[in-house]
Protein backbone atom coordinates (compact mmCIF):
# COMPACT_ATOMS: atom_id res chain seq x y z
CA UNK A 1 0.00 0.00 0.00
CA UNK A 2 1.37 3.67 -0.58
CA UNK A 3 2.74 5.63 1.96
CA UNK A 4 2.05 9.15 2.20
CA UNK A 5 5.48 10.06 1.46
CA UNK A 6 4.59 8.46 -1.82
CA UNK A 7 1.75 10.67 -2.79
CA UNK A 8 3.52 13.52 -1.41
CA UNK A 9 6.00 12.97 -3.97
CA UNK A 10 3.46 12.23 -6.91
CA UNK A 11 1.80 15.11 -6.51
CA UNK A 12 4.62 17.71 -5.73
CA UNK A 13 6.43 16.35 -9.10
CA UNK A 14 3.35 16.73 -10.95
CA UNK A 15 3.09 20.23 -10.05
CA UNK A 16 7.07 20.53 -10.30
CA UNK A 17 6.08 19.17 -14.34
CA UNK A 18 3.42 21.37 -14.80
CA UNK A 19 5.41 24.60 -14.32
CA UNK A 20 8.72 23.47 -15.56
CA UNK A 21 7.51 23.29 -18.70
CA UNK A 22 4.16 25.27 -18.68
CA UNK A 23 5.01 26.51 -22.52
CA UNK A 24 4.70 22.55 -23.33
CA UNK A 25 1.50 21.86 -21.02
CA UNK A 26 0.04 25.01 -22.04
CA UNK A 27 0.35 23.91 -26.03
CA UNK A 28 -0.60 20.46 -24.44
CA UNK A 29 -3.70 21.66 -23.37
CA UNK A 30 -4.56 24.02 -26.02
CA UNK A 31 -4.22 20.96 -28.55
CA UNK A 32 -6.09 18.85 -26.57
CA UNK A 33 -8.70 21.06 -26.15
CA UNK A 34 -9.29 21.82 -29.73
CA UNK A 35 -9.27 18.22 -30.70
CA UNK A 36 -11.76 17.63 -28.36
CA UNK A 37 -14.37 20.54 -29.29
CA UNK A 38 -13.95 19.44 -32.71
CA UNK A 39 -14.73 15.52 -31.67
CA UNK A 40 -17.89 16.41 -29.33
CA UNK A 41 -19.20 19.10 -31.58
CA UNK A 42 -18.93 16.20 -34.31
CA UNK A 43 -20.74 13.88 -31.94
CA UNK A 44 -23.43 16.39 -30.81
CA UNK A 45 -23.90 17.37 -34.68
CA UNK A 46 -24.38 13.55 -35.95
CA UNK A 47 -26.53 13.03 -33.02
CA UNK A 48 -28.64 15.96 -33.69
CA UNK A 49 -29.31 15.18 -37.53
CA UNK A 50 -30.34 11.61 -35.98
CA UNK A 51 -33.26 13.00 -34.32
CA UNK A 52 -34.22 15.34 -36.97
CA UNK A 53 -34.50 12.15 -39.01
CA UNK A 54 -36.52 10.48 -36.88
CA UNK A 55 -38.95 12.70 -35.76
CA UNK A 56 -40.20 13.86 -39.39
CA UNK A 57 -40.16 9.97 -39.55
CA UNK A 58 -41.94 9.42 -36.71
CA UNK A 59 -44.56 12.04 -37.54
CA UNK A 60 -45.02 11.88 -41.07
CA UNK A 61 -47.89 13.10 -42.35
CA UNK A 62 -48.79 13.67 -45.99
CA UNK A 63 -51.03 17.07 -47.46
CA UNK A 64 -53.14 16.73 -49.63
CA UNK A 65 -54.70 20.54 -51.19
CA UNK A 66 -58.49 20.91 -52.56
CA UNK A 67 -60.57 23.89 -53.23
CA UNK A 68 -63.30 23.39 -51.44
CA UNK A 69 -65.01 21.12 -48.11
CA UNK A 70 -67.02 18.69 -50.77
CA UNK A 71 -63.86 17.85 -52.53
CA UNK A 72 -61.98 17.19 -49.09
CA UNK A 73 -64.83 15.23 -47.74
CA UNK A 74 -64.65 13.17 -50.94
CA UNK A 75 -61.25 12.25 -50.89
CA UNK A 76 -61.25 11.50 -47.19
CA UNK A 77 -64.79 8.99 -48.09
CA UNK A 78 -61.57 7.65 -51.28
CA UNK A 79 -58.92 6.66 -48.72
CA UNK A 80 -61.63 4.92 -46.01
CA UNK A 81 -60.32 1.51 -46.62
CA UNK A 82 -56.55 2.13 -47.07
CA UNK A 83 -54.87 -0.01 -44.13
CA UNK A 84 -51.42 1.98 -45.00
CA UNK A 85 -53.04 5.02 -43.53
CA UNK A 86 -53.60 5.56 -39.66
CA UNK A 87 -55.68 8.21 -39.66
CA UNK A 88 -57.22 10.80 -42.01
CA UNK A 89 -58.24 14.40 -40.63
CA UNK A 90 -59.50 17.55 -42.60
CA UNK A 91 -58.34 21.05 -41.70
CA UNK A 92 -60.20 24.16 -42.94
CA UNK A 93 -58.13 27.12 -43.71
CA UNK A 94 -58.83 28.88 -40.61
CA UNK A 95 -57.58 25.94 -38.54
CA UNK A 96 -54.60 25.80 -41.22
CA UNK A 97 -53.82 29.56 -40.54
CA UNK A 98 -53.55 29.37 -36.94
CA UNK A 99 -51.20 26.54 -37.04
CA UNK A 100 -48.68 28.27 -39.57
CA UNK A 101 -49.08 31.28 -37.18
CA UNK A 102 -47.82 28.98 -34.31
CA UNK A 103 -45.51 27.44 -35.99
CA UNK A 104 -43.61 30.42 -37.02
CA UNK A 105 -43.90 31.83 -33.82
CA UNK A 106 -42.40 35.50 -33.28
CA UNK A 107 -41.52 35.84 -37.25
CA UNK A 108 -45.59 35.20 -38.34
CA UNK A 109 -45.72 38.78 -38.73
CA UNK A 110 -42.71 40.20 -40.34
CA UNK A 111 -42.83 36.47 -42.87
CA UNK A 112 -46.73 36.36 -43.84
CA UNK A 113 -48.98 39.14 -45.77
CA UNK A 114 -51.21 41.44 -43.80
CA UNK A 115 -54.86 40.78 -43.99
CA UNK A 116 -56.58 37.28 -44.68
CA UNK A 117 -54.43 34.79 -46.09
CA UNK A 118 -55.94 32.40 -48.71
CA UNK A 119 -55.45 29.17 -47.60
CA UNK A 120 -57.07 25.63 -49.18
CA UNK A 121 -59.15 22.97 -47.73
CA UNK A 122 -56.63 20.23 -46.44
CA UNK A 123 -56.54 16.64 -45.79
CA UNK A 124 -54.29 15.64 -43.19
CA UNK A 125 -52.95 11.72 -43.58
CA UNK A 126 -51.24 10.34 -41.26
CA UNK A 127 -49.22 7.40 -42.57
CA UNK A 128 -48.32 3.99 -40.44
CA UNK A 129 -45.15 3.49 -41.21
CA UNK A 130 -42.94 6.27 -43.32
CA UNK A 131 -41.37 3.57 -46.66
CA UNK A 132 -45.61 3.66 -47.23
CA UNK A 133 -45.11 7.33 -48.59
CA UNK A 134 -44.67 6.39 -51.86
CA UNK A 135 -47.12 3.84 -52.50
CA UNK A 136 -50.01 6.31 -50.83
CA UNK A 137 -48.77 9.74 -52.78
CA UNK A 138 -49.53 7.39 -56.06
CA UNK A 139 -53.21 6.65 -55.28
CA UNK A 140 -53.51 10.12 -54.19
CA UNK A 141 -52.03 11.63 -57.38
CA UNK A 142 -54.35 9.79 -59.26
CA UNK A 143 -57.22 11.86 -57.56
CA UNK A 144 -59.01 14.56 -59.75
CA UNK A 145 -60.03 16.38 -56.80
CA UNK A 146 -56.99 17.14 -54.92
CA UNK A 147 -54.86 19.83 -56.44
CA UNK A 148 -52.12 19.44 -54.93
CA UNK A 149 -49.90 16.90 -52.54
CA UNK A 150 -47.32 17.51 -49.66
CA UNK A 151 -45.35 14.91 -47.95
CA UNK A 152 -42.05 14.41 -46.84
CA UNK A 153 -40.95 10.91 -47.60
CA UNK A 154 -38.13 12.41 -49.90
CA UNK A 155 -37.20 14.64 -47.07
CA UNK A 156 -37.29 11.97 -44.49
CA UNK A 157 -35.03 9.95 -47.09
CA UNK A 158 -32.13 12.53 -47.35
CA UNK A 159 -32.27 12.91 -43.67
CA UNK A 160 -31.61 9.65 -43.03
CA UNK A 161 -28.70 9.60 -45.32
CA UNK A 162 -27.10 13.09 -43.93
CA UNK A 163 -27.43 11.16 -40.40
CA UNK A 164 -25.77 8.25 -40.96
CA UNK A 165 -22.83 10.39 -43.36
CA UNK A 166 -22.39 12.92 -40.59
CA UNK A 167 -22.44 9.64 -37.93
CA UNK A 168 -19.44 7.90 -40.44
CA UNK A 169 -17.77 11.15 -40.25
CA UNK A 170 -18.00 11.74 -36.71
CA UNK A 171 -16.28 8.19 -35.83
CA UNK A 172 -13.65 9.32 -38.26
CA UNK A 173 -12.60 12.56 -36.87
CA UNK A 174 -12.96 10.37 -33.43
CA UNK A 175 -9.87 7.72 -34.65
CA UNK A 176 -8.30 11.16 -35.69
CA UNK A 177 -8.56 12.79 -32.67
CA UNK A 178 -7.06 10.05 -30.27
CA UNK A 179 -4.56 9.71 -32.52
CA UNK A 180 -3.22 12.81 -33.14
CA UNK A 181 -4.07 13.82 -29.31
CA UNK A 182 -2.38 10.85 -27.97
CA UNK A 183 0.71 11.71 -30.10
CA UNK A 184 1.03 15.09 -28.55
CA UNK A 185 0.96 13.51 -25.09
CA UNK A 186 3.75 11.06 -26.29
CA UNK A 187 5.69 13.71 -27.40
CA UNK A 188 5.49 15.83 -24.24
CA UNK A 189 6.00 13.40 -21.69
CA UNK A 190 9.11 12.43 -24.04
CA UNK A 191 10.48 15.41 -23.39
CA UNK A 192 9.74 15.75 -19.85
CA UNK A 193 11.54 12.25 -19.11
CA UNK A 194 14.16 13.28 -21.46
CA UNK A 195 15.04 16.39 -19.12
CA UNK A 196 14.81 14.46 -16.10
CA UNK A 197 16.86 11.51 -17.17
CA UNK A 198 19.79 11.70 -14.71
CA UNK A 199 17.32 12.66 -12.24
CA UNK A 200 15.26 9.59 -12.91
CA UNK A 201 18.35 7.36 -13.22
CA UNK A 202 20.14 8.02 -9.99
CA UNK A 203 16.44 7.60 -8.55
CA UNK A 204 16.27 3.92 -10.02
CA UNK A 205 20.03 3.28 -8.85
CA UNK A 206 18.98 4.16 -5.38
CA UNK A 207 16.07 1.89 -5.37
CA UNK A 208 13.18 3.67 -6.13
CA UNK A 209 10.54 1.34 -8.07
CA UNK A 210 9.69 2.61 -11.91
CA UNK A 211 5.75 3.19 -10.90
CA UNK A 212 7.12 5.34 -8.39
CA UNK A 213 9.09 6.99 -10.61
CA UNK A 214 7.02 7.29 -13.52
CA UNK A 215 3.53 8.60 -11.32
CA UNK A 216 4.08 11.95 -12.01
CA UNK A 217 4.41 11.16 -15.51
CA UNK A 218 1.01 9.89 -15.78
CA UNK A 219 -0.71 12.64 -13.35
CA UNK A 220 0.73 15.13 -15.68
CA UNK A 221 -1.11 13.05 -18.66
CA UNK A 222 -4.36 12.32 -16.80
CA UNK A 223 -4.67 15.87 -15.52
CA UNK A 224 -4.16 17.67 -19.36
CA UNK A 225 -6.85 14.81 -21.03
CA UNK A 226 -9.10 15.52 -18.29
CA UNK A 227 -8.42 20.11 -18.76
CA UNK A 228 -8.49 19.34 -22.47
CA UNK A 229 -11.91 17.93 -22.24
CA UNK A 230 -13.06 19.85 -19.67
CA UNK A 231 -12.70 23.42 -21.57
CA UNK A 232 -13.87 21.45 -24.38
CA UNK A 233 -17.26 20.37 -23.02
CA UNK A 234 -17.49 24.07 -21.88
CA UNK A 235 -17.03 25.54 -24.96
CA UNK A 236 -19.44 23.29 -26.70
CA UNK A 237 -22.34 24.00 -24.27
CA UNK A 238 -21.70 27.82 -24.74
CA UNK A 239 -22.01 27.37 -28.52
CA UNK A 240 -24.89 24.73 -28.78
CA UNK A 241 -26.84 27.35 -26.64
CA UNK A 242 -25.87 30.16 -28.72
CA UNK A 243 -27.31 27.62 -31.83
CA UNK A 244 -29.77 26.43 -30.37
CA UNK A 245 -31.53 30.52 -29.99
CA UNK A 246 -31.01 31.27 -33.24
CA UNK A 247 -32.08 28.25 -34.73
CA UNK A 248 -35.53 29.04 -32.50
CA UNK A 249 -35.53 32.20 -33.80
CA UNK A 250 -35.08 31.31 -37.63
CA UNK A 251 -36.38 28.28 -37.76
CA UNK A 252 -39.13 28.03 -35.21
CA UNK A 253 -40.67 24.84 -36.44
CA UNK A 254 -37.83 22.83 -36.44
CA UNK A 255 -37.66 21.67 -32.60
CA UNK A 256 -35.53 19.00 -31.97
CA UNK A 257 -32.93 20.24 -29.14
CA UNK A 258 -31.06 17.23 -27.22
CA UNK A 259 -32.14 16.55 -23.50
CA UNK A 260 -30.04 17.01 -21.12
CA UNK A 261 -29.41 13.53 -20.18
CA UNK A 262 -28.09 13.25 -24.09
CA UNK A 263 -26.19 15.83 -23.83
CA UNK A 264 -24.87 14.59 -20.15
CA UNK A 265 -23.68 11.34 -21.85
CA UNK A 266 -21.86 12.97 -24.57
CA UNK A 267 -19.95 15.00 -21.95
CA UNK A 268 -19.28 11.72 -19.85
CA UNK A 269 -17.96 10.21 -23.20
CA UNK A 270 -15.67 12.70 -23.77
CA UNK A 271 -14.29 13.21 -20.32
CA UNK A 272 -13.53 8.98 -21.02
CA UNK A 273 -12.14 10.15 -23.84
CA UNK A 274 -10.01 12.88 -22.12
CA UNK A 275 -9.27 10.92 -19.11
CA UNK A 276 -8.68 7.64 -21.32
CA UNK A 277 -6.26 9.15 -23.71
CA UNK A 278 -4.19 11.18 -21.67
CA UNK A 279 -2.96 8.22 -19.85
CA UNK A 280 -2.35 5.69 -22.30
CA UNK A 281 -0.38 7.51 -24.48
CA UNK A 282 1.35 8.75 -20.86
CA UNK A 283 1.91 5.01 -20.03
CA UNK A 284 3.69 4.07 -23.29
CA UNK A 285 6.01 6.99 -23.61
CA UNK A 286 6.72 6.36 -19.43
CA UNK A 287 7.39 3.01 -20.14
CA UNK A 288 9.65 3.27 -23.15
CA UNK A 289 11.48 6.28 -21.87
CA UNK A 290 12.24 5.07 -17.90
CA UNK A 291 12.95 2.16 -19.58
CA UNK A 292 16.26 3.87 -21.31
CA UNK A 293 16.71 6.64 -18.78
CA UNK A 294 17.53 3.29 -16.52
CA UNK A 295 20.34 2.36 -18.48
CA UNK A 296 23.74 3.26 -17.11
CA UNK A 297 24.82 6.86 -17.12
Amino acid sequence: MASVGTYRYVIRDTCRLFFRHWGLSLLTLCTAASIFFLLGGSLRLALYAHKVSQNVQGSLIMQAYTSSENAAGAVRDALAGNVDIEEIRLVSPQEALEVLRAKLGSQAQSMMPAGDVPLPWTVEIKLRDASLSAAVAKELSGMTAIDEIMYAGNLSTRLTKIAALITNIAMAILVIAVLVSGLVFYNMIRISIYSRRQEISVMLLVGSTRSYVASPFLMHGMILGLLGAIIAIVLLHYGQSYIAGTLDEVLPFLSSQLQWREQALLDQVLLAIGFATGWIYSYIAVRRYIREAAKPL
